[in-house]
């Protein structure tokens, strides 16, 4: 049995609080902190970009389950640029005012929890282009 446990990293991806593989299968605990009101889950196909936009208000953490992500990030506000690949079992946290785009280099299954349920009378979502591609 394989035991691990870390803790947040600011600037790079975050591995997994804690996870377990053994003979019955894997447990993966992501995170253990954070005011999360929604949960999404989904699977993205290689060369697919989502994002390519920022919150104001909402905090997120993505998580990859399998597969590999590139997050690109913007802070709008001074305009630093940062790039952190997202391997399996790690994630990353975003902030309102970081504008992202996050590519998939591989099919990917990820998790997203964000800190404000989507409405659309008030969405929180600003369009920035983060990479030239096109994203949703």
């Amino acid at each position: 049995m394989t035991i691990s446990t870390t803790t947040t990293l600011s600037d790079s991806a975050v591995p997994a609080t804690f996870s377990r593989r053994d003979e019955r299968g894997s447990f993966v605990e992501a995170i253990t902190t954070g005011p999360w009101e929604t949960v999404i889950t989904g699977t993205m196909n290689a060369g697919a970009v989502i994002g390519n936009h920022y919150h104001k208000k909402t905090r997120m953490f993505f998580f990859v389950l399998t597969g590999l992500a590139i997050a690109n990030i913007v802070n709008v506000e001074t305009g630093e640029r940062r790039t952190i690949d997202i391997d399996e079992r790690h994630g990353l946290h975003l902030n309102p005012g970081e504008a992202h785009a996050i590519s998939f280099e591989t099919e990917t299954t990820y998790v997203l929890l964000k800190s404000q349920t989507y409405d659309e009378n008030d969405p929180d979502t600003f369009a920035y282009s983060v990479l030239d591609e096109p994203a949703k």
